[in-house]
């Protein structure tokens, strides 16, 4: 494989992730980063708990159903569920075609924190029995999603990753450039929702050869209590030009 179809791939690979479920890699939790217990809010009995997202519902049996597009593969269906739910945190559970894994959230004060996405599945797409290829994610740093989003916020995540081959070596770094547009109208599978909308640039930088790969860019629009219910992008790789689509069809929350 060419050191730029090797690019491509490894490109289509993470945009992916961000269109599979907006789990992005996210930094590992050290040991001063130990998720607490359960907190009293101010002049309150109430406990607040770290999990509660108000753009990322995370009750064991919450479910999920989304279509969508992309110009380089095809129609394609998704499943989300939560498979798993503590104080601590949550197991989601993902389908997308024929394609299953799961990505575990840490829940802290900053945010929701995805415990390395990339790793648990990016083999099983790369790998075939002639052209194996495997990523591994290093130091990363950042929130996946920040515990309170106002319009206007801005917020960055960045992870090293190493991509190797039985042709190549690469090394590199993605940064992942967050901004919170604001509220608009939006329509998914002929519901109607007043979502949050959240633009997000990824760029992929090659350490070794000293060169951006490309970016991508999206708009995923979040509705309060449900999550996602839509994102379009757009790769801007040379030569390697497509465009994804997603919109939910169904959300049933858990019983």
């Amino acid at each position: 494989m060419k050191s730029r179809s090797l690019l491509v791939v490894v490109f289509l690979i993470f945009t992916s992730v961000l269109l599979a479920a907006c789990n992005l890699p996210s930094r590992q939790t050290s040991p001063s980063q130990t998720p607490a217990a359960p907190i009293t809010a101010p002049g309150t009995s109430s406990p607040i708990h770290l999990c509660d997202s108000q753009f990322f519902p995370n009750a064991k049996g919450d479910n999920w159903e989304y279509s969508g597009t992309n110009t380089a593969i095809g129609d394609y269906t998704r499943t989300d569920s939560i498979t798993n739910s503590s104080d601590e945190g949550f197991t989601m559970e993902t389908k997308v075609s024929s394609l299953t894994y799961s990505v575990n959230y840490t829940c802290t004060a900053e945010g929701l924190v995805a415990e390395d996405p990339v790793q648990q599945y990016a083999g099983a797409i790369l790998s075939s029995p002639d052209k194996p290829v495997n990523i591994k994610l290093g130091t990363v740093s950042g929130i996946t999603l920040p515990q309170k989003i106002n319009p206007g916020d801005t917020w960055q995540q960045s992870a090293e990753f190493e991509v190797s081959s039985q042709e190549m070596n690469l090394n590199g770094r993605l940064v992942f450039d967050y901004t919170a547009v604001g509220y608009e109208n939006v329509t998914a599978a002929s519901e109607s929702y007043n979502a949050l909308r959240v633009d997000a640039t990824i760029r992929i930088q090659v350490t070794g050869l000293r060169i951006q790969a490309g970016t991508y860019t999206t708009s995923i629009w979040m509705a309060p209590g449900v999550g996602i219910v839509k994102s379009q992008g757009t790769s801007h790789v040379p030569g390697v030009d497509f465009s994804d689509s997603l919109e939910l069809t169904s959300f049933s929350p858990s019983p």
